[in-house]
């Protein structure tokens, strides 16, 4: 049998020693530090932490494409305005504000000339997390079997989305939030304010691991929500076809929306573990089957792996950045080194 592209969760395949689910349907393991309890508006977060947030110092999160605004900003504008980036000349017409008339130009050409400047704004950002079932692998369900510390891949995700909005209101920009799994959920309409990050913070509190993934039809249905072009960020494992996935997100691509993908998996997903038998069961079917990791571990492996090549061609096809991180590297840590990385090009 050719070894399925989503495994899910794995449990002993003996009665006597029973193991709860372990592969759920790809990724790798974490070791932030143990998750505090929930807290109230204003107080500590479970997914923003001061001591976490320090990595992220001075870091900013520009946009490479040209975005649409009303509000002063440090991202460049279609609209021309007055700032401190000069463009061009044009001719003066009535009308135009007299303050804007170069006199040094006037002099040399006996004309009226006006100076344009490129108009700065703000940015939209709008993060789509998948919250479907296969997203609740690891964590407090896994603990018997998993490091004490591990974080499941939703509570990761919650993580980078939380840091993420945080960055965006801290530069002065405005972020949405939209939870899914088979349908569209909880949606956070953009947001540039601290009350409204505390309302995204509460929102990832109150959410756990849904029904099946369906990204592709999901993307699809949030288009109509995203009205000014901007960033659009999916948090999600990809468990989905590749193919119907880069199709819809042609759709915000044709727009000129810039387009990010953190791939987030665990690692007894990416790679099996260290057991003897086992019964892989899907986390969202339910559908199970009893194997040897060791008989398929090269071939599950393989397959992937092609998988994962198969997400980063079609995203570098398109411009599109593509990120696969695992839960064992600290969400810090991979943001730091994205942004980094970003501000280099």
């Amino acid at each position: 049998m050719k070894p399925r592209l989503v495994p899910p969760s794995l449990s002993s395949a003996s009665p006597s020693d029973r193991i709860p689910p372990v592969i759920s349907r790809f990724a790798r393991a974490a070791h932030p530090p143990p998750l505090p309890s929930s807290t109230a508006r204003g107080k500590e977060s479970t997914y923003l932490r001061p001591k976490d947030l320090k990595a992220l110092k001075n870091l900013l999160f520009a946009a490479r494409i040209i975005v649409e605004g009303v509000h002063s900003g440090r991202h460049k504008s279609p609209y021309r305005g007055s700032s401190p980036e000069f463009v061009d000349y044009r001719e003066y017409n009535p009308g135009d504000e007299i303050r804007t008339i170069d006199w040094k130009a006037y002099a040399r050409t006996d004309r009226y000339f006006i100076k344009l400047f490129e108009k700065e704004t703000d940015m939209n950002c709008y993060i789509l997390v998948d919250k479907s079932a296969s997203m609740g692998y690891g964590g407090q369900a896994y603990r018997n079997l998993l490091p004490a510390q591990d974080v499941s891949k939703l509570e990761y995700a919650f993580y980078l989305t939380a840091a993420l909005a945080y960055l965006m209101v801290q530069q002065g920009d405005k972020v949405s939030v939209t939870l899914f799994d088979t349908r569209l959920g909880r949606h956070i309409r953009p947001g540039g304010t601290f009350p409204h990050l505390y309302e995204i913070l509460h929102t990832l509190e109150r959410h756990k691991a849904g029904e099946r993934t369906a990204i592709s039809h999901i993307l699809q249905e949030a288009y109509p929500l995203f009205r000014r072009k901007g960033l659009l960020i999916v948090v999600s494992d990809f468990l989905d076809e590749p193919e119907a996935i880069f199709r819809a997100l042609d759709r915000y691509r044709h727009r000129q929306f810039e387009i990010i993908l953190f791939h987030v998996l665990h690692q007894y997903e990416f790679e099996l573990p260290p057991l003897d038998r086992v019964k892989f069961v899907d986390a969202e079917t339910g559908e199970t089957i009893a194997s040897r990791p060791a008989d398929i571990r090269k071939g599950y492996e393989t397959e992937m792996r092609n998988f994962i090549q198969t997400l980063l061609a079609y995203a570098r096809g398109r411009n599109m950045d593509y990120n696969f991180v695992t839960t064992e590297t600290p969400y810090s840590e991979v943001l730091r080194k994205y942004l980094l990385r970003r501000s280099s090009r």
